[in-house]
């Protein structure tokens, strides 16, 4: 049986924790990739036609309440998306980053890159596409009150449409669970526009520890029965605040490593193209 590790590992342990996410919509939703007038949704053949969340959509909006949440809690407080990323906090751990994207963050330009250990896949609308809700927006002149053309239309995913994900931690520290656990639950709104659209409630319907990643969404869709679920690994996590200060504490260890292993590989660089140079420089002289 698997277990929750004790600090963060740089290298992989094999533990894998899936939990297994409604998102239900409050209101209605735009989904969409690019074009305005788009909402996104995808034919499958097992079960039909179904409205989708791509996972970067909701991986996106979850990192940003990682962040927010920490910055709340005076953790790395400049830490930013997209190219002033610290690469030394517990968001920066959990959702990775490179060497490039820390150039302009408050540390400068980093030489090692972090692997996102937060995993995930597109979630799925548990029913088949019935309609989807039109919009037509107008501007209304100041002086006279009249509409006039308008200006595009809105297509919106209708409201109480249910969907279903897995979000998965990869080798997981119990502070890791409480922090991606935490913010899971604060998320309140996804899609474009969602300062006025988009209002959903999150919930964590099951929870699986293991070596491997063996729930998916698409399967869970196909079964007929009635899910055993179960959320007893995510019970008596610690609280949010103390496994954000945890993890902060923890991450300097397990980079002190890495840092030490990039250095001298760095200097072996340095002194063989030195090398190089001056032997050109011989030869020339020669």
């Amino acid at each position: 049986m698997a277990n929750f590790l004790e600090t963060p590992s740089l290298l992989s342990k094999g533990v894998y924790l899936q939990l297994v996410v409604e998102m239900k919509l409050l209101d209605d939703a735009i989904i969409r990739s690019n074009e305005a007038e788009e909402v996104l949704t995808h034919h499958y053949d097992a079960i039909g036609n179904r409205f989708i969340v791509p996972w970067r959509k909701v991986k996106g909006k979850l990192r940003r309440l990682v962040l927010e949440k920490q910055r709340g809690l005076n953790i790395e407080e400049n830490c930013a998306l997209k190219d002033e990323l610290c690469m030394r906090c517990p968001t920066c751990l959990l959702f990775g980053g490179t060497g490039e994207t820390s150039e302009k963050g408050p540390y400068g330009k980093q030489n090692y890159n972090i692997l996102s250990r937060v995993l995930g896949e597109t979630f799925i609308s548990t029913g088949e596409v019935a309609g989807i809700q039109n919009y037509t927006q107008n501007a209304v002149g100041e002086e006279d009150l009249m509409t006039g053309q308008a200006l595009m239309t809105i297509l919106t995913v209708p409201k109480e449409i249910v969907f279903k994900g897995v979000v998965t931690i990869k080798d997981p520290t119990i502070e890791m669970a409480s922090v991606i656990v935490d913010n899971l639950k604060r998320l309140t709104r996804i899609g474009a526009r969602s300062v006025e659209w988009g209002r959903v409630e999150t919930t964590i319907i099951d929870a699986r520890l293991s070596d491997r990643e063996n729930i998916s969404v698409y399967n869970l869709l196909q079964t007929a029965e009635v899910q055993a679920n179960d959320i007893s690994v995510i019970e008596n996590l610690p609280p949010v605040e103390e496994a954000y200060n945890t993890l902060n504490n923890q991450i300097p260890a397990m980079l002190k490593h890495l840092i030490e292993r990039r250095v001298p590989e760095k200097e072996k660089r340095g002194k063989a193209k030195e090398e190089a140079r001056i032997e050109g420089a011989e030869a020339g002289e020669e």
